[in-house]
């Protein structure tokens, strides 16, 4: 089951897609998912004559329908940033903190612990097609393409989307303490396309993550990895998030990231787009504006 959500002046309306036909969704996409992990009927509408493809391929708008967000997150949590090798050696080429000898990245890489930090919330998130931000002080601000995982208040996965935990890198870089400023303000996540149950993704772990930024005509930057290169498996990530932590339904969690740009890259607004593809869970697209 795939969940979506489309917008046409101010009304969003949540659909489904259950193989190849498209219904309405009667309910909120989180008791959708609540109800399909349970086993439950999904409470469904009448099917309807959208073409996907077409409306997602299009200038991010068809026929006055464009899409949003696939849901509403209440809580949205980045979850062991440095959780690939090729993360903890990227981000340790900075003039970043250093504990021991070693790089906080690298220190947290090697430890039993993971890094959890707090994101965000739903009006910090944008949608395929919305733009995503750059903080007005920030001059070094990248995108980070992730997979991303939707529980209940338990962890049980309920559903994979495409997340991009845009940062504020030179912030981050200048000083730890500035974490929450270079991760949390308006635009910093993109969330979907889609939200898709887990019945179909077949291995979380053997997923392709691929991100291009566009500008103009050209791709200044292109990069990929598998899931399976994951030192921090995902129910691990979860395990450490909700230990004496209560979260609600529906919390995204966002599993760090190994596609990094270098320096001197660095998002621009005015025409730049971020494009992120994960197997089986799409492509999404979105444009760039500062603040």
């Amino acid at each position: 089951m795939r969940i979506f959500r489309l917008i046409n002046n101010g009304w969003i309306g949540n659909f489904v897609i259950i193989g190849n036909k498209v219904y309405v969704l009667l309910s909120d996409p989180i008791t959708a998912l609540k109800l399909y992990s349970e086993g439950k009927d999904v409470p469904l509408g009448p099917e309807v004559n959208i073409n996907i493809d077409e409306l997602l391929t299009k200038d991010y708008t068809y026929k006055g329908l464009r899409f949003t967000k696939p849901y509403d997150p209440p809580e949205v949590w980045g979850g062991s940033g440095i959780v690939y090798e090729v993360a903890r050696a990227r981000y340790s080429e900075e003039d970043v903190a250093m504990i021991r000898g070693k790089t906080i990245y690298e220190l947290v890489y090697d430890a039993e612990r993971p890094e959890i930090f707090f994101k965000g919330t739903a009006n910090r998130c944008v949608g395929h097609g919305e733009p995503i931000a750059i903080r007005s002080d920030s001059e070094w601000t990248l995108p980070e393409p992730e997979l991303g995982v939707v529980i209940d208040s338990v962890g049980k996965i309920l559903a994979y989307t495409i997340s991009d935990d845009v940062s504020a890198r030179d912030l981050e870089a200048q000083n730890p303490l500035y974490l929450p400023q270079s991760k949390i303000y308006n635009g910093s996540c993109a969330i979907g396309p889609f939200l898709v149950t887990p019945d179909e993704v077949s291995n979380p772990y053997n997923l392709t993550i691929s991100m291009r930024i566009i500008r103009g005509n050209s791709v200044i930057f292109e990069g990929s990895i598998s899931t399976s290169k994951m030192r921090r498996r995902v129910e691990d990530q979860i395990k450490y998030l909700i230990r004496d932590n209560t979260v609600p339904d529906g919390t995204l969690l966002s599993t760090g990231t190994a596609v990094i740009p270098p320096r001197p890259i660095t998002l621009m607004h005015g025409g730049d787009i971020v494009e992120i593809s994960i197997t089986g869970l799409g492509t999404q697209r979105t444009p760039v504006i500062k603040l």
